[in-house]
């Protein structure tokens, strides 16, 4: 028989919150709000209407985040909404920053985190600079749909350099034999630029430690941006819940607390939905 000792340690087991289990639970009505609200897009098509805004959860959420600075110098700002549940979501989204800085998660873009966030479409596609008496320009979508131009002119002694991607990937400039052959000058240059045309928006939300112009939620500043914080909140969430459903996750304790404030979050977007 089972000495003492065994049942308790069973029973301490059993009495823990599967937070994976409940975080699905939330995301299943937030994911029928969205087809509902937006009809039957791509994941992807589905968030960027929520990022967007003119909807319920980005109407609700925003005032949350959103810091009013004092007019006056000398005296204090406030939140637009100072209470006490909405202090408590804005700690969750400290508390699974600090998770997610302590435990990885790796998503399909590398670890899951504030520091690389999707924001949404980039309608930057045309890039152009002039430098070291050559001209640089990376051009998304020419010559065709989703393909990707990288130039650089000629000099009296040099070659001109073009090379055209079928889609935008960096891994594969990189890596291809002609590029490696140029200046490393040139191809920091062209990489910067190749950047700045990317199909996605990926930047980081957290502002510097010493920022006196940032939104600080518990002991973590973000950026004074409310739509890109609530943009990233999303995307995170998002991006947990792949990891989640395509199995990337270890289903270990730590793991197991990155999922309890997300819960948290993902449950307040659907409050919003009622």
């Amino acid at each position: 028989m089972p000495n003492l000792k065994d049942n308790l340690r069973q029973w301490r087991e059993s009495a823990r919150i599967d937070w994976f289990s409940q975080f699905i639970k939330a995301w299943i009505p937030f994911n029928a709000w969205m087809t509902d609200k937006f009809d039957d897009l791509t994941d992807r098509e589905l968030l960027d209407n929520v990022k967007k805004g003119s909807n319920v959860v980005y109407n609700q959420i925003l005032p949350i985040l959103t810091w009013h600075q004092a007019q006056a110098s000398g005296t204090q700002g406030n939140w637009e909404n100072p209470q006490q549940d909405a202090e408590d979501f804005r700690l969750r989204i400290e508390q699974l920053h600090r998770l997610l800085q302590t435990c990885q998660v790796d998503g399909r873009r590398g670890r899951v985190s504030f520091e690389t966030v999707d924001i949404g479409h980039n309608a930057y596609a045309d890039d152009q600079l002039t430098k070291w008496t050559r001209t640089f320009r990376v051009r998304r979508d020419h010559p065709g749909k989703g393909e990707v131009t990288i130039e650089m002119t000629k000099t009296k002694t040099t070659n001109a350099f073009i090379l055209v991607q079928p889609t935008h990937d960096r891994r594969a400039l990189e890596d291809e034999p002609s590029f490696r052959l140029l200046k490393t000058e040139h191809r920091s240059t062209l990489l910067s630029m190749h950047n700045n045309v990317a199909p996605r928006r990926v930047i980081s939300v957290l502002a510097p430690h010493d920022s006196p112009d940032a939104l600080q939620f518990g002991a973590t500043k973000f950026i004074q941006d409310p739509p890109k914080v609530f943009s990233a909140i999303v995307d995170v969430t998002y991006n947990l819940r792949n990891a989640l459903f395509h199995g990337s996750i270890t289903p270990n304790e730590q793991h197991n607390e990155i999922y309890e404030p997300a819960y948290h979050i993902v449950m307040r977007f659907v409050q919003c939905t009622i």
